[in-house]
Parts: C-alpha cells; sequence; structure tokens
C-alpha cells in the first residue's frame, strides 16, 4: 500500500496547492453539506439544548455520572486506558490488544513499544492515553517511526495491535440495573481512496474525485510530500487510514445492521467493563456478515459522553435528522447521569469540567 513518505508532523509545506477557484468550488460543496459545518454553527441548538436539561434535572452537569468507569463520564480528558484495561482483562477476545506507554526513559519506552509489536505483529498503533477525534493516532510500520513518534510526544501512549477488516462505531445505552443494551446508532467506517490512471499525479485525483475533493486541504496536508507523484494505471491509493470524520474518513449509516446477536455480544462486552453505560464503542470485524453475528470484535476504543451517534453524518442526512439523534442522545445522557447520580456516583463540577476543557485545549496544541 502506498503510504505517506512523511511523518504527519512532518508535512510542513505543500508542493501543490489548490487553485482560488477550486477553493471556491470546494468551499461551495462544503457549505450545502452541515456535516463540514464549523462545529460552533451546528452545535449552537444542542447547547441550548443541553442547558435546558441541566435546568429540567436541577444539575447542568448530571450527564458526567453516565459512565463511573470514566472520568468525567468521558466528556473530556479521560484515559483511554481505564476502560480498555478491563474489556482486555474480562473478555479479551473482545479487545485489540494494547499496553499502556508510561512517561519514562525514552529508550525504554520506545523497547517497550518494539516488544509488543514483535509480539503482536507490525504495524502497531500509537495513540495518547488523552485524546479525541483521532488526534494523535499514527499506525507504526517501523522502529524508526516508532522513535520518530515517542521522540516527540512524551506524554502517556497507547500501543496497540493493529486490527484490520471493517471498521464499524456502535452507540449504546443502558440504564444502571438493567441488562439490555440499547443500540442508539451503527456507522460503517469507509476510508476515501482514488486509483491512478498513470497520467494525472495524486493532487489532481484527489481533485477531480467528488467525495475526496471535500477534505481536499486535509489530504493535501497529509500527503504534501507526494501530491505530484503519478500513480501507475490501477494503483489504488487509500488517502485515509484512521476512522474519524473530522481525520477523512467517511461514515455511513448502518443501523440495519442491528440483531439480536449483535446486541448479545454487546451485553457481554458491557458486563466486561463495569461502569461503563453510555457512549460510543470503536471496533473492527473481519465483515459485515461478523458484525450482523456479533462475533469476531475487535474494540479499538471506548468513547464515553462527548460521543457521538455518527450515522448523522451519513452523506446526505438531513440536518433535522441530526438535530433528533443528538437530542435524543443527550436526553439519555441526562437520564443515566441522574440515575446513577442517585445512586452515589460523584458528578464531575461545571468548574471542574472547565477545567479540564482548557486543558484539553493546551492538550491539542501538542498533537497533530
Amino acid at each position: 500500500m502506498w503510504i505517506p513518505s512523511k511523518l504527519p508532523w512532518q508535512t510542513q509545506t505543500q508542493q501543490a496547492a489548490l487553485s482560488w477557484w477550486q477553493r471556491m468550488g470546494i468551499g461551495l460543496a462544503r457549505m450545502r453539506r452541515w456535516e463540514f459545518w464549523p462545529s460552533w454553527l451546528y452545535y449552537g441548538p444542542i447547547v441550548l439544548w443541553i442547558l435546558w436539561l441541566g435546568i429540567k434535572h436541577r444539575n447542568p452537569t448530571v450527564f458526567t455520572a453516565a459512565n463511573p468507569a470514566m472520568e468525567a463520564g468521558g466528556m473530556v480528558g479521560e484515559r483511554k486506558h481505564q476502560a480498555l484495561q478491563p474489556l482486555q482483562d474480562n473478555a479479551p477476545d473482545l479487545a485489540a490488544r494494547f499496553v499502556l506507554v508510561g512517561q519514562q526513559a525514552l529508550g525504554q519506552r520506545i523497547e517497550q513499544v518494539l516488544a509488543f509489536a514483535e509480539h503482536n505483529a507490525w504495524p502497531v498503533v500509537l495513540k495518547p492515553d488523552v485524546g479525541q477525534r483521532g488526534r494523535g493516532v499514527h499506525i507504526a510500520r517501523d522502529r524508526q517511526q516508532v522513535a520518530a513518534y515517542l521522540e516527540r510526544f512524551d506524554g502517556d501512549v497507547i500501543a496497540q495491535r493493529y486490527i484490520a477488516g471493517e471498521e464499524y462505531g456502535v452507540f449504546v445505552a443502558r440504564m444502571p440495573g438493567q441488562q439490555q443494551v440499547r443500540i442508539l446508532s451503527i456507522v460503517h467506517k469507509t476510508f476515501p481512496q482514488v486509483c491512478g490512471d498513470g497520467l494525472h499525479s495524486l493532487g489532481e485525483l484527489i481533485v477531480a474525485d467528488a467525495r475526496a475533493r471535500l477534505i481536499a486541504s486535509l489530504l493535501f496536508a497529509r500527503w504534501a510530500a507526494e501530491l505530484v507523484r503519478v500513480p501507475q494505471a490501477g494503483e489504488v491509493v487509500q488517502l485515509v487510514e484512521i476512522g474519524a470524520h473530522c481525520r477523512g474518513s467517511l461514515f455511513l449509516d448502518a443501523r440495519e445492521l442491528a440483531s439480536p446477536a449483535l446486541q448479545t455480544t454487546l451485553q457481554r462486552l458491557l458486563d466486561a467493563v463495569p461502569g461503563y453505560a453510555f457512549g460510543r464503542m470503536d471496533l473492527r470485524v473481519p465483515s459485515s456478515a461478523h458484525f450482523q453475528r456479533g462475533e469476531g470484535l475487535q474494540v479499538l476504543e471506548l468513547n464515553g459522553v462527548s460521543a457521538e451517534s455518527a450515522h448523522i453524518y451519513h452523506p446526505g442526512t438531513p440536518l433535522v435528522e441530526g438535530y433528533r439523534a443528538m437530542v435524543e442522545q443527550w436526553s439519555l445522557a441526562f437520564e443515566i447521569g441522574a440515575a446513577y447520580a442517585r445512586m452515589g456516583v460523584p458528578v464531575t463540577s461545571a468548574r471542574e469540567l472547565l477545567r479540564l476543557f482548557c486543558a484539553d485545549l493546551q492538550r491539542g496544541q501538542h498533537w497533530f
């Protein structure tokens, strides 16, 4: 597979650029699709709904109790390994194996990841223990990339086994004391790609592709050193590897794949992580048939209350459907959080939540 020759933080300049009329055309196309709107524009009404729910429940942050297993319910600043470790311990067949690489001497960190990779096979996925929306995630394929990653990023890092196959995001909810898991959303994450013709450069192929051109600025940054190269005829270039919408993945509504067998597996999964009751799990399976049968699931991440019912990003989804799903999701977050709070689960205060958000903004400047 053709991959960028430069690591994400090494691509400072672009060897090709979009013309002003291309930028204008792409900008207009993005304006017509709300999935590409700025966060502040889309989330305004949702924030108002959250404020109303806070008044209704007489506690503006009670939703942070919805996941007792995660800091602040997984709203912001949670550590990924705190939810992944119980899953790996209690249901290892459902977890993509990982190891936490703590803050120690650089040489020890590198050797720890190399030992993990040698035991679990290359490539290895590296990501910050505290991160959101695909931030800082990198697929390392050799010792040099591992060393370059750990030299630049010295915080706690998760090294995880790379899992091939189809990727899905499943949003689940379960009230305390209940056994049955409710499936709110299923999204199939796909990765945009272009096919070479032996004539046009990678940059030209990106601009010519109906989907890829909408995220051209992101792809031009990732593939900066390769944009003038001409892929051979029939050569497929997978443009995105990370299953995050903001990193370029295409999200397709797959709620039709929900089945009793899948629900049974999800119940076992939640039982393996005491205190995880509300959020989206990102996982990979060999095929959609395996997914529907609830077989071969390998969880990559467990996300908390700030995750989204990602099927709303299916191309062409009406804006009103996106808001309807988010209204339902946040209403449930408050209900589950309030139920846990009545059982004595701590609620993160508004002041502490603000502190966590500020810390995350600073952290975001550190990661690519």
